[in-house]
């Protein structure tokens, strides 16, 4: 089936190129070289063919096609570059020539050439702020750096167009709205960044954030796909976040982990109703443990396309997923274990030996709340004791 949607969507184009050289005779017999290129997306696998006639444009069309061989940067399967010369016989009606024109001075609107359809993982067109190049150069410049980061680290891609919606008002991303779609919604879906189809909106306040850019893309890249268990996708959308917006991988140690290892259940991951730093802390330690990200994201686009996850996880690191969760809620419960016996009974003693976090000491610096667990988070910031000054 697909070497006969191949061949007809060849022959399609070689005909069409052969006949603007032959268009003045009934029976042609030629031949035309086609050049074809395919692409596939790792991480949601679509594919492309393009296209490029000999001397002509190229030309990308949605046809699937299998793949064999992988680009240099990983993060497609690609076809080898080939070069098809098709024999071609065309029966042709020639319509009666019409009379010559008389010859009159006239100005002539040279036929604008088609706009060629991107490439995979390409951006961006935007819209709004003309008035204020440095805006729609920054956010394009932040999307792109956002792509490049999917691309190479993750072998993650977007397919087909991104356009950038901006405005200086929230008013003016709600008209940018009724621009592309043709009418106006009542209020934006998402006060930050929202998107729909090709377009992408960001709010006045959003425009320059990575948070707001990088998550738009992932889920561009990615979908929301409803996928069982939801704390691989939910691990990887954090860990990709954490990278994109603090320049670092999220590890372990840091206090939110911690915090759910002393305050949550590990078995809850197995159960699919964990915290969503829990369902990170999962994901941070399969890939501690077995060590390799790009293997995890491996498994994370499998879960999204629909495979299932006990046998993509096995298949990849040759454990099941029982065992890996036999495995992390035993380590889960021995830190638990560690952070009970190193927490303090008062601020007075954590102030004998801890430094403070976060905020100017004596007035909202404090403690990580389960190093002080008996001690209230008021204003729900993961610090406690905060005001209490460091005892000498």
């Amino acid at each position: 089936m697909k070497t006969t949607i191949i061949a007809a969507l060849i022959a399609a184009i070689a005909i069409g190129s052969a006949l603007g050289a032959f268009a003045a005779t009934r029976t042609i017999e030629t031949e035309a070289d086609v050049h074809v290129r395919v692409w596939r997306s790792v991480s949601t696998g679509n594919l492309f063919l393009s296209t490029r006639p000999e001397g002509g444009e190229w030309t990308t069309h949605n046809t699937p096609l299998d793949m064999s061989a992988r680009s240099d940067s990983g993060a497609f399967d690609q076809s080898n570059f080939v070069t098809i010369t098709v024999p071609l016989t065309v029966e042709v009606d020639v319509p009666e020539p019409e009379p010559e024109p008389t010859p009159t001075t006239t100005t002539t609107t040279p036929t604008p050439a088609p706009t060629a359809e991107p490439e995979p993982g390409t951006c961006c067109e935007v819209r709004g702020m003309e008035s204020h190049a440095p805006s729609r150069e920054a956010i394009v410049a932040e999307m792109q750096r956002v792509i490049e980061l999917g691309e190479q680290t993750y072998g993650l891609t977007h397919s087909g167009p991104i356009t950038i919606n901006i405005s200086f008002t929230r008013s003016g991303v709600l008209a940018r709205y009724k621009d592309a779609f043709g009418y106006r919604p009542e209020e934006a879906p998402d006060e930050c960044s929202f998107q729909r189809e090709e377009h992408m909106f960001f709010a006045p306040q959003c425009r320059s954030s990575t948070r707001a850019i990088a998550k738009e893309w992932f889920v561009r890249a990615v979908g929301t796909p409803d996928v069982s268990p939801r704390w691989i996708t939910h691990g990887t959308f954090d860990h990709f976040l954490t990278r994109a917006v603090e320049g670092r991988y999220p590890f372990l140690s840091q206090d939110r982990f911690q915090r759910a290892l002393f305050y949550d259940q590990p078995a809850d991951v197995a159960r699919d109703r964990a915290s969503e730093d829990m369902m990170t802390a999962a994901a941070l330690y399969a890939i501690q443990r077995y060590g390799n990200l790009r293997d995890w994201v491996g498994i994370h686009s499998r879960v999204v396309a629909g495979g299932d996850a006990d046998a993509a996880f096995e298949e990849v690191y040759g454990d099941s997923l029982a065992e890996f969760y036999a495995a992390f809620e035993a380590w889960a419960s021995q830190e638990k274990l560690i952070l009970v016996t190193g927490a303090f009974d008062s601020c007075e003693e954590a102030a004998r030996n801890l430094s403070p976090r976060g905020g100017t000491v004596g007035v909202d610096a404090g403690f990580p709340d389960y190093r002080v667990p008996t001690a209230r988070d008021h204003d729900d910031d993961g610090l406690v004791c905060e005001g209490h000054l460091p005892v000498r």
